[in-house]
């Protein structure tokens, strides 16, 4: 039943990192550990059937063990009916899950966010951070999270949506930058157009976001001035563009916008030009704010 593992950990025996591998496992570390384990990491062993067991396991022994975040990427044998489970008891337990990581689960596409709208529409949820990267997510769900004016009532501080096909979905991604709370928006490797990254762009006035993270969308001179254009009137203070196709002759709108409105991190490896260039570029910014 996983007590073993367990046991062996509070006595010292065990790393308690060895010993939370299964779900029976991290359920008895739940259960009969008297200090508390604020993070659940399970890999590659919930399936929908054990998802019934966290899910109870969670419910009795959460609040006790101070639950906070709940990890649980590469999962591909948990479905939409695991994750149903998952949500439906954290919600009638009034568990304080505040991180949600289902990375890198493509098995679940668009189920997540169906299965995850009870717990972001719940008021008293208290989720504000959710990591989606590779998920399968398209832009109906999208659509579908933000439909009715659902955003502004979302009080999301972190949404990661990298690594999903999101072409075309500028407008409901604009949308969701709506949240009330929004700080950190991770849209890497995304295959965003001109249009859905000038939509983004327009949209960043009107927000509380602090880090945008661009990373790997195929991003050119144009992008870079939609981006630019916008940067002076908004809150951004850390801009993630590294592995794009931006060449270090694109930069000069850039700068501009930089030095009207200084931030703190600019990202810009892997681009079409050398790491001097960039070093070059950086010493140029940092000379202007003397």
């Amino acid at each position: 039943d996983g007590s073993l593992p367990a046991r062996l950990a509070i006595w010292g025996l065990l790393p308690e990192a060895y010993a939370a591998i299964t779900v029976g496992a991290v359920v008895a570390l739940l259960r009969l550990k008297s200090t508390s384990t604020p993070v659940v990491l399970l890999r590659n062993c919930v399936t929908d059937s054990s998802a019934k067991e966290l899910a109870e396991g969670v419910s009795l022994y959460g609040k006790k063990a101070d639950l906070v975040a709940l990890e649980l990427p590469y999962n591909l044998q948990m479905g939409e009916k695991g994750l149903e489970v998952l949500v439906d008891s954290i919600l009638k337990a009034e568990i304080p899950i505040e991180d949600l990581d289902l990375s890198y689960n493509p098995q679940l596409g668009d189920a997540a966010i169906k299965a995850l709208q009870p717990m972001l529409d719940e008021k008293a949820a208290k989720l504000n951070s959710l990591r989606l990267q590779g998920c399968d997510v398209t832009a109906a769900s999208l659509e579908r999270l933000t439909a009715r004016g659902r955003a502004e009532r979302l009080r999301l501080q972190l949404l990661d949506l990298s690594g999903n096909a999101l072409t075309g979905s500028g407008e409901a991604i604009g949308e969701l930058m709506a949240m009330p709370i929004l700080e950190e928006l991770c849209l890497a490797c995304c295959s965003l157009t001109y249009d859905d990254v000038k939509e983004i762009a327009e949209q960043l006035p009107y927000t509380s976001m602090k880090s945008l993270q661009l990373a790997g969308n195929g991003l050119g001179k144009a992008h870079l001035e939609a981006l630019a254009e916008q940067l002076p009137e908004c809150r951004l203070d850390e801009l993630g563009l590294e592995g794009n196709e931006i060449k270090a002759d694109d930069l000069g709108c850039l700068g501009t916008a930089w030095a009207k409105r200084p931030f703190s991190r600019l990202k810009l490896s892997g681009n079409l030009m050398s790491q001097s260039e960039i070093a070059s570029f950086v010493l140029a910014l940092r000379s202007l704010q003397f």
